[in-house]
């Protein structure tokens, strides 16, 4: 396939997302929360001449090799706190339109607003519920276990006198009590079921793009949806269908974190997971810087600097 990208007319994208690998304990529900919100943030980019053709990225976003499937990355790569993920697409002009993550521990719906809502110039948002357990881990007490075995003994009823035989026997039985465990403090988990808010942003404003031809082998910066990413306006939100709530967007915010090519050749050689050709690629790789629409803004990010676009 990738001997292959020259004369096909395809491109290879490489783009970072925030690779959480090795930070977070699943022993501490607060920690795996947070693991399950970073780790739902998909940005979603569309082809402007050709609309069918779309690729998302994230952490969380599909990595099975598929031809016919151009939205899922072909192998991913990680270098520190950068995962970077690889795509075969058709060439052209990409744009951001949309953004989907997943807030644990968040009522699933918004109050609705009035009648006549005004459609927002920068996109709409849809709600829906989803349900996320978690397992409390600790200690509980319990009392010492006890449990109840029938012995049964035979024994003799008549004996001859002259040689002590005896002549005849019956059998008895009785209950004895036995402890199998001791008292004391064991493991214990218990389940409960909490609300989430999975969030579909439709995005209809130009937040970022960038241009790539047939036959490049590019890496560009990423755009993470950080959740939550996109900020509805206020009293905006319509029951849209039985499980879907539609709310008009007021920002979208978006974090950059830079593509390095130094970063992509010094991660883990394609060619020691039976990719040699890919490897081969990607000494051709070349920088592409994408094209921000949205502003620059104060953002407390860990990952990069924040980028907002507005409806005004």
């Amino acid at each position: 396939m990738f001997a292959q990208i020259k004369t096909s007319g395809k491109a290879i994208l490489i783009v970072p997302t925030a690779s959480l690998d090795g930070t977070t304990d699943f022993q501490n529900n607060d920690s795996i929360a947070e693991f399950l919100r970073l780790r739902s943030g998909v940005t979603e980019w569309t082809n402007t001449s050709r609309p069918s053709s779309k690729f998302f990225v994230g952490y969380d976003s599909s990595n099975e090799p598929d031809e016919n499937d151009p939205s899922r990355s072909y192998f991913q790569l990680v270098f520190g706190r950068t995962l970077y993920k690889i795509f075969v697409i058709e060439p052209g002009r990409y744009t951001i339109t949309g953004v989907s993550y997943v807030l644990p521990r968040t009522a699933a719906f918004e109050a609705p607003g009035g009648r006549n809502i005004k459609p927002s110039s920068l996109g709409h948002l849809m709600l829906k519920a989803q349900k996320i357990d978690e397992f409390e881990r600790g200690q509980k007490w319990e009392d010492a276990s006890y449990r109840t075995e029938t012995v049964e003994e035979d024994y003799c009823t008549s004996v001859r006198v002259v040689n002590n035989e005896c002549m005849s026997r019956a059998k008895t039985s009785y209950d004895v009590k036995r402890q199998t465990s001791e008292a004391g403090w064991v493991p214990s988990i218990q389940q409960r079921t909490f609300e989430a808010r999975n969030v579909t942003a439709t995005i209809d404003k130009e937040f970022a793009s960038f241009d790539i031809a047939a036959g490049e082998v590019v890496v560009t910066d990423g755009l993470f949806a950080e959740p939550p990413a996109a900020v509805l306006r206020n009293k905006s939100c319509k029951q849209a269908d039985q499980e879907r709530m539609r709310c008009e967007l007021e920002q979208v915010t978006l974090v950059q974190l830079l593509g390095e090519v130094e970063e992509v050749r010094n991660s883990q050689n394609p060619a020691d997971y039976g990719l040699p050709k890919l490897a081969n690629i990607l000494s051709e790789l070349t920088y592409r810087q994408i094209d921000i629409k949205a502003r620059e803004t104060s953002g407390k990010s860990v990952w990069g600097p924040s980028y907002t676009l507005k409806a005004k």
